[in-house]
């Protein structure tokens, strides 16, 4: 329970909001050091996999430097700004391709690879957790700049379940207000793209009874858990149908971690991310 209450409390959500912030800044900073190429239509599987992505170490590191500080407001062990000051630009550049060309599609996991890949598990690491969580951190707004860039496609002719631009599945989404078509969002570039309400985008899985709504008692009941009794993944989903706009996904992920911890209480576990908060 006491691992619970941390992860629900204010606090929590706060630095949340506020390393997306950085994230977010960093993100525009990064669109306009590091041009991305524009790709011109969608390939079979999702743009990344055929193109490289831009990568600065500069920029990875001021970006760690920004984030410690607050990684270190709710855990002061969190300190690696001395490790950071021994991983040369080489050592970065060479984990940022081990990321991208991992074998591992989700992301997070991947970066678990890479980081023994390149050896920094071998290098004196407090608290290892905290170190994914950073690192990950700091990749995102280079994922979302380039997302950022692509202008050129038309996302309105993807249908598979995982993201058109890095290939992560959704953890979260929203019916649209115009016609309540579900919108999924990636949780590493922020792309958006719409997708059947009844089918699982993990394994496919059709029909009413593949696609389940957990609705919390008491609270906000436009927030439910959409899940699938197939492989038993979940995603949140936000009804914007009687609001004026959809949602910010990234904000509203943060806001509902709540709805984490009862999907995972279910035994259900999310679709992307290596984010399990009940073991």
């Amino acid at each position: 329970m006491r691992a619970e209450t941390q992860i629900l409390s204010g606090d929590v959500v706060s630095i949340n909001l506020r390393i997306l912030e950085i994230q977010r800044r960093y993100r525009d900073v990064i669109a306009r050091e590091l041009p991305a190429p524009v790709c011109a239509q969608l390939p079979a599987t999702y743009i990344l996999e055929t193109v490289t992505l831009p990568f600065a170490p500069h920029l990875f590191r001021e970006i760690c430097l920004r984030l410690i500080p607050l990684l270190q407001e709710s855990n002061p062990e969190a300190d690696y700004v001395p490790l950071l000051s021994r991983l040369d630009d080489e050592i970065l550049w060479q984990l940022a391709g081990a990321v991208q060309h991992s074998p591992e599609p989700d992301l997070a996991m991947a970066l678990d690879l890479a980081v023994r890949e390149v050896r920094i598990d071998k290098l004196p690491v407090p608290e290892a957790d905290a170190l994914r969580m950073l690192f990950l951190a700091a990749l995102m707004p280079f994922f979302s700049a380039f997302a950022r860039q692509q202008t050129g496609i038309d996302l309105s002719r993807w249908q598979l379940g995982w993201c058109p631009v890095c290939g992560q599945y959704p953890v979260n989404g929203f019916n649209r207000p115009q016609d309540g078509r579900r919108i999924l969002g990636c949780w590493l570039c922020e792309t958006q793209w719409a997708y059947t309400r009844f089918t699982c985008p993990v394994c496919g899985c059709r029909g009413k009874d593949g696609q389940l709504l957990l609705v919390p008692r008491g609270g906000d009941r436009r927030r439910r858990i959409q899940v699938c009794e197939e492989c038993r993944h979940y995603l949140k989903i936000t009804d914007c149908t009687q609001a004026g706009s959809g949602c910010d996904l990234q904000l509203e992920n943060s806001a509902t971690i709540h709805l984490d911890v009862l999907a995972q209480r279910q035994g259900y576990r999310p679709a992307s991310h290596y984010r399990l908060l009940i073991q």
